[in-house]
């Protein structure tokens, strides 16, 4: 992809006044270790860089060649997804190469264009910090046409594309998710949801500041519910469900000039999707 060709879709050049408090950057919350900001001039404090230093070594110890381009920030983000357990981050480390060496999530197929063309994914907009809102609209998606395998290739694909073009280090490095359920059962969201979300984790580690999922079944709200039993409350203060009634509080996230109508917002709706259109304010 040629990075002029979408030049358009770059943050808008107030993003660079953005000045994130501390503990948007950085926090702990007794034994938990979170951070949403990586790049830009930020340090990497005392606690990072000695267990930088310590998977470095059991990398080294182990053998395990890294790619080119390999940085400290992409060793500290394995370290965040293994939750700073060594042995844990060794695993993920072998699964992201693994992902990140496989050339079929990086590139655009015929199917992948197509699931693109169709709005199924798309992204459009940014919020109130310039946050890239990204779409899936989980009811249209056919299961038995798009299985798990090739929803982790096309999201691998489009949101390797959204943080590629679409973000600004140290400033914009999270993106908004909506996900459009539309009263769909449990059974009829994507095959593999948790695999796909797992998979999106690792390899996208810390990008996913909100996801909103609207118009949740009772089994999808109570599914999700459950799960969430098992979160921390940073991931649970991640997920919000929105209904018809509550639809509103979308706009107090997204300004509504960068909304479509559907999602009551003052942008037409959408008929093309794919390659991305940007809000016009």
């Amino acid at each position: 992809m040629d990075q002029s060709e979408y030049s358009y879709l770059q943050c808008p050049a107030e993003a660079m006044a953005i000045q994130h408090e501390q503990l948007y950057i950085r926090k702990t919350e007794k034994d938990k270790q979170y951070r949403k900001i990586f790049g830009g001039d930020v340090q990497f404090d005392l606690f990072e860089m000695q267990h930088i230093k310590q998977l470095e070594e059991e990398i080294k110890k182990k053998g395990i060649q890294l790619p080119d381009g390999w940085t400290q920030t992409d060793t500290l983000k394995i370290l965040y997804n293994g939750k700073f357990k060594i042995k844990d981050c060794i695993e993920r480390l072998s699964l992201h190469l693994g992902w990140r060496a496989n050339s079929n999530m990086h590139t655009l197929n015929k199917q992948m264009q197509e699931f693109l063309d169709a709005g199924f994914l798309y992204t459009f907009g940014r919020d109130y910090q310039f946050r890239p809102v990204i779409y899936l609209e989980a009811y249209r998606v056919d299961q038995k046409k798009y299985p798990k395998d090739f929803m982790i290739q096309v999201l691998s694909f489009f949101l390797g594309f959204v943080k590629k073009y679409m973000m600004m280090p140290g400033k914009v490095e999270n993106w908004i998710c909506i996900i459009d359920t539309k009263d769909i059962g449990v059974f009829g969201l994507p095959s593999g949801l948790g695999d796909i979300i797992k998979t999106m984790a690792l390899n996208f580690v810390g990008c996913l500041h909100r996801m909103y999922v609207l118009n949740p079944s009772t089994g999808v709200d109570l599914s999700w519910k459950a799960g969430a039993a098992f979160m921390d409350d940073e991931s649970k203060s991640k997920n919000v469900f929105l209904t018809k009634k509550t639809l509103e509080k979308l706009k107090e996230a997204i300004p509504q000039d960068q909304l479509e109508k559907k999602y009551l917002g003052t942008a037409e709706n959408l008929t093309q999707f794919w390659p991305p259109k940007i809000a016009k304010k």
